[in-house]
Parts: structure tokens; sequence; C-alpha cells
């Protein structure tokens, strides 16, 4: 055998055995944790473009500059819900002192923040003597005060500001631009929505500080705890999101009750794309840490083939969603997606028991 040769079949069994090898749970935290400070960036980053688009609205209200906020609130949810995966088990975003609760705490209550059909004085933006002042500590105090619909700030105080209640049947909310020039408190409404971004834009940058690489933070001591510690928390975060959140309270509950309040994004219509986003962030995870790679061909193939038709079944489910869980068909497609959410759930328990980091569901 000749040198050439030799070079070829050397080079072959290289190539081959990059194909095949099993990555390293280290290899998989430290995608993971990649990841997590990509998607936490992109959400960042959308968020600015919506506070921008929030704050030219305001300095001279219009139709059109009201139509490019929602546009930039639709845009800035898409990262954000990829990101939910990365939750349920006490991080950054969920501990103690986590910000999911001032971030994306939902069903909201409208009539706690600003007027609605029947209450035209309703909310702390109608109250200016016991609220004289909408400050970032306000907001923040009230939020979930005396009940868990009692929301004031995040993402969806944002969309209730932007588009109002839903009364259609076929669209969104159609709040008027005028609510922020001659409605009642119109200038009140404006420093509450301002204030409210403001919020927005200061925990998700906390949230990119602590995935940031090369910094003394949370995903510097994720990356040197136990590895298996680790690699147990991020199929946590897509068991619990994938067989409890997204299948059972973001699904289910609005299938049971058939009730508009009870879905995600109710004001702007958007939550099949919130479901959607939710199931792409554990997508990513599977696809971009190579997790499933640790596990035996069989089993990783199998998810696999659940996690293409889960989204297939999702991307299918018509909008809006809250017609969606009152017509027949589309009520059954809901629940078959439910029901395969909950078979892939347990085979993702299984790779954790396989991997020896067993997560209880």
């Amino acid at each position: 055998m000749n040198k050439k040769t030799n070079l070829i079949t050397i080079t072959c069994l290289l190539f081959s055995s990059n194909i095949f090898a099993k990555p390293s749970i280290d290899s998989v935290v430290s995608d993971y944790s990649q990841l997590v400070y990509k998607t936490y960036y992109e959400a960042y980053t959308k968020a600015k473009r919506l506070q921008n688009d929030i704050d030219s609205f305001l300095e001279n209200p219009s139709l059109i500059g009201l139509e490019l906020a929602r546009e930039s609130w639709k845009g800035a949810r898409a990262p954000y819900g990829q990101s939910e995966a990365f939750r349920f088990y006490n991080g950054p975003i969920d501990n103690d002192n986590g910000p999911e609760g001032l971030l994306n705490a939902w069903p909201l209550d409208e009539v706690y923040i600003d007027y609605v059909v029947g209450a035209p004085n309703a909310g702390i933006i109608n109250n200016p003597i016991e609220f004289p002042v909408i400050s970032k500590a306000l907001l923040s105090s009230l939020n979930e005060l005396d009940g868990e619909k009692n929301i004031s700030t995040g993402y969806h105080a944002i969309e209730f500001l932007l588009w109002g209640q839903d009364l259609s049947l076929t669209g969104p909310g159609s709040r008027s631009y005028t609510d922020y020039t001659t409605m009642k408190n119109a200038d009140r409404r404006g420093e509450y929505l301002r204030v409210t971004t403001e919020l927005l834009i200061d925990h998700l940058g906390y949230l990119v500080s602590q995935w940031e690489p090369a910094t003394d933070n949370y995903r510097k001591e994720f990356e040197t705890k136990d590895k298996k510690e680790a690699l147990k928390n991020i199929l946590s975060g897509i068991i619990f999101m994938v067989g409890d959140e997204l299948s059972g309270e973001r699904m289910y509950v609005a299938w049971e009750t058939m009730g508009q309040e009870d879905e995600h994004s109710c004001f702007s219509d958007m939550t099949h794309m919130d479901i959607v986003w939710n199931f792409k962030g554990v997508e990513n995870i599977l696809n971009q840490t190579q997790v499933l790679n640790l596990v035996d061909d069989s089993l990783a193939q199998s998810i696999e083939k659940k996690v293409s038709l889960v989204k297939h079944m999702l991307t299918s489910i018509p909008a809006p969603f809250d017609q969606a869980i009152l017509n027949e068909d589309a009520r059954a497609l809901i629940m078959n997606s439910v029901e395969e959410m909950e078979y892939l759930t347990e085979e993702l328990v299984e790779a954790s028991r396989k991997l020896n980091v067993p997560v209880q569901w």
C-alpha cells in the first residue's frame, strides 16, 4: 500500500469516526449554553426594536405608528417564545428572584390596567389619585399583587396596550391610536406603555447578562457544575415545556374551557404562533445540542419522528386560536396534538432515565 492510499484510508477512517462519534456531555452542555445566550440576545435585540417603534409612536401617535409597533411586538415574541424551553429548573429566568412572572405572566385581567367595555374608569391608568406617578418600581410592585391575574408588566401588558380587548370573532383587538391622543388619560396610557416596555428591556438584558460567555455569571456556574446535573436541567426544561406547560396550560385548558381568556396571546390573536414558537424552542435544543446523540439510536429516531409529527400538527392548527377551540375539526386536531406531546414526553423521560439523570414527570 503506497503513501497516497494510506492517507486516503486514514482520512476516511477519521471522517467516519467523526460522523458516528457520540458527543460528550460537556459539548452538549456547552452547546446548550450558547443556544440560550443567542436566543435571549435575539429576544433582547428585537425588544429594543419594539421599544424604538413604541417610542416613535408615542412621540406622534398615528394609525401607521400603532401598526408598526404591533408588528414589532409580534417579531419580539418569536425568540422569547422559543426561550421558554429554558425554564423549569430554577435557572435565572424562574428562580426565586427570576423575572419570568414580570415578563410573560398570563392570563391578564384587563381591568387591572385600563378601561374595558362597561368599565370606562378601570385600571391603574385611570386611577391617578392612588397611582399619581407611573414608574418601573410601581408597576413591578403591582404585578400579580393580590391575584395571579393582576398582571401589570410584560409582553401581555404591552400587547393589551397596543391592541386592547379582543371583541372580534375573526380578528384581534382594535384599540384606536386616539387612546394615546384624545382619550381620557391618554398621557398616562402612553407613560404606562413606555415604562412597561423599559421594564421588558431591563429583564431581558438581565437574562442576556446571566448567559453571556466568558463572564462570572450563571452560565459559568452551569458549565462548571456536575455535568449530569446540567444535563438533567436541560432535559427538565424540554420535558416540562412539552408535557405540562405547552400541552396542558397553554392548549388543553383553553380546549377544555373553550374560553378566549384562557388563550396565551388573546389580544393580538397570536396564540397559534406562541404554540409553534414554544415547540420550536424544544426542537432547537434537541437539534442544536446533540443531546439525542447521547441515547441509543432507536429511541433517538423515535423521538425525532414524534417531534416532526407534533411540529406538523401544531403548525396546522388554524388561526385564530380562540375560534379553533370552538370548531369541531380544529378541536380534534388540538386534542390529538396534546396526546402526541404526551407520548413524546414519555419518550423524553425514558431518555433521561437511560442517561442516568431521571426527570420525574
